[in-house]
């Protein structure tokens, strides 16, 4: 007599990977939320203070100043890893040899963010860096950027788009290639322009790609830690901290685990309304597939 498998039993191939999210995911995100709402310091019990935690969050100079800097990062990273890319991958994509723009966009995003952190760090704040001769020969005296707080968040997410431009640039491409021709040219046909067909075709077809690269880059923008840390540590002071580097300045280096719980809590809402749009949008078209 042959083994039959029953039809519910498939499903039970999936409790190792429930098991991993359970113990991974679930348990720690439902902790977390539990000492977001307490004061804990690692030593005495945890007391229940309630939503003044999150208050803190909104109301606390420092804090409202990570706000603002991972906003900065936000708009940046949208303006220029996402939207700058997507134009010059539009241009690239007339050109025949497109393989060579890949190779030498994709050079930065091979280094690790850490890697890359300290590279620029070197550059742009010691006198032995790259900058200083070049200070030298305009007859300038070299001043360090990085500790100037009125520009070294927007120094940091010049990195970060150095960085990650390429890999943004690439999905692009990938998607130009993907896009049928005949709609393309029909439209050009019909006397369309090439910012019209761009417009009103090309960019319509990119959109699961467009929403796929925005969401990654918000999310990635709003966790932003190893940039910032490795080149300054958030500094001087506070003053150029973001949401995630306060999470782990409050919770393990001032042993305010119910504050740095309560900004996780904060990262993690952020995070999810980035990727909601991209998420709801890829089931609808999957739905009308």
């Amino acid at each position: 007599m042959k083994n039959r498998i029953r039809p519910n039993s498939a499903y039970l191939f999936l409790i190792p990977a429930l098991a991993f999210v359970l113990i991974a995911e679930l348990i720690p995100m439902v902790y977390t939320t539990y000492f977001s709402f307490t004061e804990w310091n690692f030593i005495t019990p945890p007391k229940w203070v309630g939503f003044s935690n999150y208050l803190n969050v909104f109301t606390t100079p420092v804090l409202i100043n990570s706000l603002k800097n991972t906003a900065f990062w936000v708009i940046g990273t949208l303006i220029f890893a996402v939207a700058f890319p997507l134009f010059i991958a539009s241009l690239i994509n007339l050109v025949p040899t497109k393989s060579i723009f890949k190779a030498i966009f994709i050079i930065p995003s091979t280094f690790s963010p850490t890697v890359a952190g300290i590279f620029w760090r070197r550059v742009l704040i010691s006198r032995q860096g790259a900058l200083m001769p070049l200070f030298e020969a305009m007859g300038l005296t070299f001043q360090p950027l990085l500790p100037n707080p009125d520009i070294n968040t927007f120094i940091m997410i010049g990195v970060w788009i150095w960085q990650y431009f390429g890999i943004n640039l690439i999905l692009f491409l990938v998607g130009l290639d993907t896009i049928p021709r005949d709609p393309v040219e029909a439209a050009l046909i019909d006397g369309a322009n090439y910012r019209q067909v761009f417009s009103h075709v090309t960019l319509p077809l990119l959109r699961p790609i467009v929403l796929l690269v925005v969401a990654n880059a918000i999310i990635n923008s709003i966790r932003m830690f190893d940039i910032p840390w490795v080149m300054i540590e958030g500094g001087p002071g506070r003053a150029s901290e973001t949401l995630a580097i306060s999470l782990y300045r409050e919770s393990f280096l001032l042993f305010r685990m119910g504050l740095g719980s309560a900004i996780a809590v904060v990262i993690s809402i952020f995070a999810l309304l980035a990727s909601y749009r991209y998420l709801a949008t890829l089931g609808k078209e999957k739905v009308a597939a």
